[in-house]
């Protein structure tokens, strides 16, 4: 056994142990030592095992622990030990003192005790330290090899990390599978993760699903919860929404909140069963009140469409649960409270603060609901003087390619003034339009000759390809090279792609043409802040 030197913090303990008592020794401080008895009075008895368990099934954890620190003081039985040990670990009774905690649980260890050795390894493993996480290996290899169903579940997880170990996940699915066959519930769920993955063992949908449904038969809530998505969607498994629907019932009873919002829209929806608006609402309303901003967003939709989901219309319901959603920064529920502040539902009108949260939800999550909702204001002319044109380009882009209208006829209209990325935005969207390619390479072309990268890179792009144009390796490696000296790392690599294909005189021939496009440059008046704007992200340096 190796001697206990680490400095340990403090572990949080997911099992409990089945004990109790009511009053035992007293004790003077926090550390339960026992009051010496005044003359002529009775000692205070021994306390006993039986005393403790008392206690803890009482709620008495204070004389739990002054009982358990007099018995492994005094009797020195493993028991004892392992038991002082792990509510020195818990803080039951008094403070933690995870230090105090392992030299007791070493005591123990080194009289056999199974449970000590996995509560110690736990312990070492909670630790950044790779000699503890070591000799946390040894410790659970120890207990394993005797059947200490919990250890070999903690040996099938290092083995699989490969920390305190040699990685081998032939060896994890080995431990596993003996610890889930001897009813430790988490390895069955393991077990069953292993056998979807095909890690240690060759994939088995068959196996996974026996497996999950152990687990989930023995009240493993995240086995359950997956059980219920796979019989949902028919994913390895065969389609039963029917027991779907019992297993999401069976992980939301348990309190696991997706759980709860995925039963929740299935009464709604009735799927698995008839619809049951009441109690659709039930569900979702418990996991929102709970903060599951995905339940939040639901309940706002539900309350926003009212009856199609058999309920009473509430645009101010709607609203609220938006509110709470868009306060944990969902992307989803931004969008949809600001669209409800656009225009005027449960709350007052205010189209600047929708547009300002629709760009806050852009630019915090990158969710592309937000830019195609911007795309659209703009197809729709209401960002006229709140955000600037050239902003507002790659939006519409987004918007124009889901097929609104109005977004691609504000781009043809920006395209034909000064709106340079405008020029290169609309040439992205006709690239990607059958007969258009001509269209588009003239706009890149007249976007490069402004000075916009992207577009220069598209040009020579365009030329490397012969899309939309003649092939010219020369026109190619000219703009892939202008492209290059601005910052396109993308656009030099294709250069010394098209390089290797053309002759020494082409590439002097181009690097003549590039340099006379920056003398050119230098002499133009200089560009306004369009020429900072990046079509493929909408940022640019000072916005």
């Amino acid at each position: 056994m190796t001697p206990h030197t680490f400095r340990l913090p403090l572990l949080l303990l997911s099992t409990s142990l089945a004990m109790s008592t009511p009053a035992l020794a007293q004790s003077d401080d926090a550390s339960g030592t026992a009051i010496a008895p005044s003359p002529g009075t009775t000692p205070a008895p021994m306390p006993t095992m039986a005393d403790i368990e008392q206690a803890w099934r009482a709620g008495d954890f204070v004389t739990v622990r002054d009982g358990l620190k007099i018995l492994a003081e005094t009797e020195g039985s493993a028991l004892a030990q392992y038991r002082y040990g792990r509510v020195l670990a818990e803080g039951r009774g008094g403070p933690r003192d995870i230090e105090a905690a392992a030299g007791w649980l070493e005591k123990a260890v080194e009289q056999n005790n199974n449970d000590a050795a996995v509560l110690l390894a736990r312990i070492y493993l909670s630790t950044k330290n790779d000699e503890a996480a070591q000799a946390a290996g040894g410790l659970l290899e120890r207990a394993a090899a005797r059947g200490h169903a919990e250890a070999q579940y903690y040996l099938g997880l290092l083995y699989r990390s490969g920390r305190g170990v040699e990685k081998d996940l032939s060896k994890s699915f080995n431990w596993l599978l003996a610890s889930a066959e001897l009813g430790f519930v988490e390895s069955q769920y393991e077990l069953a993760r292993a056998y979807s993955r095909g890690e240690g063992v060759a994939q088995n949908n068959a196996e996974a699903e026996r497996w999950l449904t152990e687990a989930a038969g023995n009240g493993h809530v995240s086995a359950q919860f997956n059980l219920a998505v796979a019989l949902d969607q028919g994913r390895g498994v065969t389609q039963d929404r029917v027991a779907a629907l019992a297993w999401f019932r069976r992980a939301a009873e348990a309190g696991q909140l997706v759980a709860q919002r995925e039963l929740g829209m299935r009464y709604l929806q009735g799927i698995g069963g008839e619809a049951n608006a009441e109690e659709g609402l039930r569900w979702l309303t418990s996991a929102a009140q709970a903060g599951e901003a995905g339940a939040q967003v639901n309940l706002g939709v539900v309350f926003a469409e009212g009856e199609k989901w058999g309920v009473a219309q509430s645009d101010e319901q709607a609203v609220f649960w938006y509110s709470k959603a868009a306060a944990q920064t969902s992307p989803q529920g931004m969008v949809a409270l600001a669209e409800m502040q656009a225009a005027g539902r449960g709350m007052d009108q205010n189209l600047p603060a929708a547009v300002d949260l629709l760009r806050r939800a852009l630019r915090d999550t990158g969710y592309p609901g937000a830019a195609l909702q911007l795309g659209q204001l703009a197809g729709e002319g209401k960002l006229d003087g709140l955000v600037a044109p050239q902003n507002a380009v790659p939006w519409a882009v987004l918007a124009a390619e889901q097929g609104h209208a109005g977004a691609l006829a504000w781009l043809e209209q920006q395209a034909k003034t000064d709106n340079r990325p405008a020029r290169t935005g609309l040439g992205l969207y006709l690239i990607k339009q059958d007969g258009q390619e001509a269209r588009a390479a003239n706009l890149f072309a007249a976007a490069a000759e402004q000075g916009d990268v992207l577009a220069q890179f598209k040009l020579g792009e365009a030329y490397t390809t012969g899309t939309g144009v003649d092939l010219d390796y020369v026109q190619a490696h000219k703009w892939l090279n202008v492209a290059a000296a601005q910052g396109s790392s993308e656009a030099g690599t294709q250069r010394d792609t098209v390089s290797k294909l053309m002759t020494p005189e082409q590439i002097a021939q181009a690097q003549a043409l590039a340099r006379e496009w920056f003398d050119q440059e230098a002499s133009r008046v200089p560009q306004t802040e369009q020429s900072e704007i990046d079509v493929s992200t909408g940022k640019r340096s000072n916005d």
